[in-house]
């Protein structure tokens, strides 16, 4: 019977080490499954990270490019004032330019201070700043203005 006893006992440790395989392999594939979640999550936080930098940087952008416009309209409206100030008339700036009187005279009033067209709307103001000189810088009078 020690026969028995000798071939229960081998039995029984095969089967725990095929057990004891078993469950290394499936800790194993676990501990596998787990660090490619973590991989996966970790390319998650960096995906959104380079997605809020992309907006950041992309509003900056856009901020610049309304400055540059900005300053470019600017430039060019000044140099349709400059050309009226030297005689040219609306249709005359018009035809150089190949703008319509219409955009001529709307950069004409963009030049002006804003006072007035703050006081009165848009259409009265551009009739009445056609016909009057135009007032005086607000800065050069100003108090607030000195103050600072």
């Amino acid at each position: 019977m020690a026969s028995s006893n000798t071939s229960t006992i081998s039995a029984r440790e095969r089967a725990r080490a095929a057990n004891a395989a078993r469950l290394a392999e499936e800790q194993e594939r676990l501990k596998k499954v787990e660090d490619d979640l973590v991989r996966f999550f970790k390319a998650q936080e960096s995906r959104e990270k380079i997605a809020d930098d992309a907006r950041v940087r992309i509003e900056r952008i856009r901020e610049e490019t309304d400055t540059k416009l900005a300053d470019a309209d600017r430039s060019g409206a000044a140099a349709i004032a400059d050309l009226k100030s030297r005689g040219e008339t609306v249709a005359s700036i018009a035809q150089l330019t190949g703008l319509t009187t219409t955009e001529v005279n709307k950069l004409l009033r963009s030049t002006k201070p804003k006072q007035k067209s703050e006081k009165a709307p848009a259409d009265k103001t551009a009739s009445k700043e056609d016909s009057s000189p135009a007032p005086a810088p607000a800065s050069s009078t100003d108090p607030a203005a000195l103050a600072s």
